[in-house]
């Protein structure tokens, strides 16, 4: 069941219910004895989620394995062209980024994967070049952290980020 889920994580966002409930009985595995009654949690289920080499017992939490298995989708369509035909609309330039496509526009598959788009700039920067695929407020392209979040205040009133 997990590979079928794995596989169903590739393409689509799960509701955050269905992560709760994957939890759910992935915890009754280390938590249930005999005719499903409940022993007692010696350690909370986060601490079981996180690597061996952490203290962990590396089981894998489903949220975060579906967010890295979308990511990978935005890294694949930066570095391929077939991408630019299939999904990014006509009037967006060839050479763009998913950022500058429009949020409700597209297949269930490519909304999925522009929501994650706030986490992959978490762990990125860009080179700026000519300007015109860097978004002024959202990226890092000075610094550690992006315009918006050093400069909160003055983002916060701006008319036209």
């Amino acid at each position: 069941l997990i590979s079928l889920l794995m596989y169903i994580m590739r393409f689509y966002s799960l509701h955050e219910s269905l992560h709760q409930e994957i939890a759910k009985y992935l915890s009754r595995f280390f938590w249930a004895e005999e005719n499903n009654k409940q022993k007692y949690h010696m350690v909370k289920w986060s601490e079981i989620c996180k690597p061996k080499d952490h203290g962990g017992l590396g089981v894998i939490s489903s949220k975060r394995m579906n967010i890295t298995l979308l990511a990978k989708w935005l890294w694949r369509i930066d570095r391929c062209r077939w991408a630019e035909v299939r999904y990014y609309p006509r009037k967006v330039s060839a050479r763009t980024t998913p950022c500058l496509c429009p949020l409700g526009w597209g297949s269930q598959f490519w909304q999925s994967i522009i929501q994650l788009l706030p986490v992959l700039r978490i762990g990125t920067s860009i080179a700026v070049g000519s300007g015109s695929n860097t978004l002024f407020w959202l990226d890092r392209w000075s610094g550690t952290r992006p315009f918006a979040e050093r400069l909160y205040a003055l983002f916060s009133i701006c008319s036209h980020p």
